[in-house]
């Protein structure tokens, strides 16, 4: 086996080192301090000769008004991995995998403007007529002058008008390498946005079918579970549907969101490289529709739970092939394209879609969620929740299962008074209307079956009860037990106080006190079992007081009698 050697202060060194490894580590050999003069000198000769050759390029950077190469790849790259990471181009909706912080607000006004708050082309005219005006005023100064000082003065007019155009053209250099940089931040901030507001656009999209589903169940009366039931041959066997107002919103919203994503991707089709384009496609496996693609979705019941999840899929897909769009963008090639005279142009043109999408997106988000607090009430989602490690303590997850079993049977009382309103509304709200005594009767059912999940839901809160002190104190005594142990102490009180008189001092029961830990040796053992959750019932607890005592007393005779 050969021999392996691990230097120090090197990536794999430092990686054995966080997971804890024991691999022998070894110094680096300094090879600086073993080399001689001679190479010490060939290697500054070396520096020297690379540093000449290199010349051509300093000067051409230095006279360059484009971003640094590595300015231009971070921002490439940071631009990539925010649409790349947001699970937007996956296949399937991926909502759960959602994690998205809201964006900074940034003042993005002055995006791509230069000194004064002005553009690119109204900065250069303003530095051509400074740069005229100054070749002006070196002429007049020139032509006034003596003629004994005519020589001194044509040396001194070409150094200082030099020297302007020098200052003139870094001034120029600098504000467009600072207008490059503000049009980077403001399109991070503008797809950070984007993204924000399409995850949370599907998160709200669909909890709002998640509803829909919900009430239809109940409605024909399902208990709710995790997962839900499909619901599709139900709503095919009928054609009464809950929840309509919602359900034309939703597909309004999904056509909307349709449209405009296929009509910024016709309006960026300038903007784009064919060539990288086919090779996001083919990446992230997107079959390339028509630019004219129209939302020909030819469906009867286009109303359909089944249809507006379908639809859903088709939004995600054009989506999809926008935000590749994005990620083949003509202006974000390998080479250096900060020198292209368009450049910003560019940039200030994608920043532009960028900035619609995220505000349209947002304007469907709000619509999405106004729809459906009208329906029903917003909710606290605790079964979405994730938890950052896996719980191992069976205790709490029975409480916690207690606590999502409530959860559950809330959202099914929601959806019941759901449905009584609009049935009541339904029936009651239009003058008129006769209610027929069937529909009087199936309108209380529905109202009277509410108390059932109230039975359920004070079922679980008490075993979550329960379970909670199961979680603070392990150790902790039943209650039931200490109930039935004072009930049987206060028996033998009273059966005490009353037979003093009639019983032989001798006789007299042995109580034990439970409170001792020294218990006599002499005494029996005794067992004692309760339960928590199944209840008993002996034929004791049906006998009252005074039989309890009637009968200890004649068990108690019957015992004198066989003595004596």
């Amino acid at each position: 086996m050969a021999e392996s050697v691990i230097y120090e202060d090197t990536p794999f060194a430092e990686y054995l080192a966080d997971i804890g490894s024991e691999e022998e580590l070894i110094k680096q050999p300094l090879f600086e301090l073993e080399r001689d003069s001679q190479a010490s000198d060939a290697t500054l000769v070396s520096r020297f000769s690379q540093y000449i050759l290199n010349m051509p390029n300093y000067i051409q950077e230095t006279l360059s008004t484009a971003l640094p190469l590595q300015e231009e790849n971070e921002f490439e790259e940071r631009f990539k991995y925010l649409l790349c990471t947001s699970h937007l181009l996956n296949d399937t909706l991926s909502v759960y995998f959602y994690d998205s912080k809201k964006p900074k607000p940034i003042d993005v006004s002055d995006a791509g403007l230069y000194f004064g708050g002005i553009s690119r082309r109204n900065f250069e005219i303003l530095l051509s007529s400074i740069i005229g005006i100054i070749v002006v005023i070196l002429t007049w100064l020139l032509h006034g002058t003596d003629s004994k000082d005519i020589g001194t003065k044509m040396m001194q007019l070409p150094a200082a008008f030099a020297l302007a155009l020098c200052g003139t053209f870094f001034l120029y250099r600098h504000m467009r390498r600072k207008a490059t940089k503000t049009l980077y931040k403001s399109a991070l901030y503008y797809v950070e946005k984007l993204v924000y507001n399409c995850q949370n656009f599907d998160i709200k999209l669909n909890k709002a079918l998640i509803m829909i589903q919900e009430i239809e169940l109940v409605s024909r009366g399902y208990r709710l579970s995790m997962p839900l039931s499909p619901i599709s041959r139900i709503e095919q066997s009928s054609k009464n549907r809950r929840c309509g107002m919602l359900r034309e919103i939703v597909y309004s919203i999904l056509q909307e969101a349709f449209m405009s994503y296929r009509d910024a991707m016709i309006a960026m089709s300038s903007e784009i490289l064919k060539e990288n384009l086919a090779i996001m496609y083919n990446m992230y496996n997107i079959i390339p529709r028509p630019e004219g693609d129209e939302w020909d979705l030819k469906e009867e019941d286009i109303l359909a739970l089944e249809h507006l999840k379908h639809c859903f899929q088709k939004v995600h897909t054009k989506r999809r092939e926008l935000l590749c769009h994005f990620l083949a963008l003509d202006v974000m090639t390998p080479g250096r394209d900060s020198g292209r005279r368009d450049y910003e142009h560019h940039w200030a043109t994608v920043n532009e879609y960028l900035d619609n999408l995220g505000t349209i997106t947002g304007l469907y988000l709000d619509k999405i969620i106004a729809a459906s607090a009208n329906e029903l009430s917003p909710k606290q989602d605790f079964l979405s929740q994730q938890t950052s490690q896996t719980i191992t303590n069976k205790q709490l997850m029975t409480y916690l299962h207690r606590i999502a079993s409530i959860e559950q049977h809330i959202r099914g009382v929601q959806a019941k008074l759901y449905i009584c309103n609009e049935d009541a509304r339904k029936y009651y709200e239009t003058e008129g209307v006769v209610v027929s005594e069937d529909e009087r009767k199936q309108l209380m059912n529905q109202y009277e079956s509410i108390s059932q999940d109230f039975t359920y839901m004070f079922q679980e809160w008490e075993d979550g009860k329960k379970a909670l002190k199961d979680v603070m104190e392990p150790m902790l005594v039943d209650s039931d037990l200490s109930n039935s142990r004072q009930s049987i102490e206060e028996d033998a009180e009273t059966l005490k106080d009353e037979n003093d008189q009639d019983e032989d001092p001798i006789e007299k029961t042995h109580t034990i006190d439970w409170s001792r830990t020294d218990e006599p040796l002499d005494v029996l053992e005794q067992v004692f079992e309760a339960e928590a959750e199944i209840e008993v019932e002996s034929a004791t607890k049906k006998l009252t007081r005074e039989e309890r005592i009637a009968i200890q007393k004649a068990k108690r005779i019957e015992e004198v009698c066989e003595l004596h």
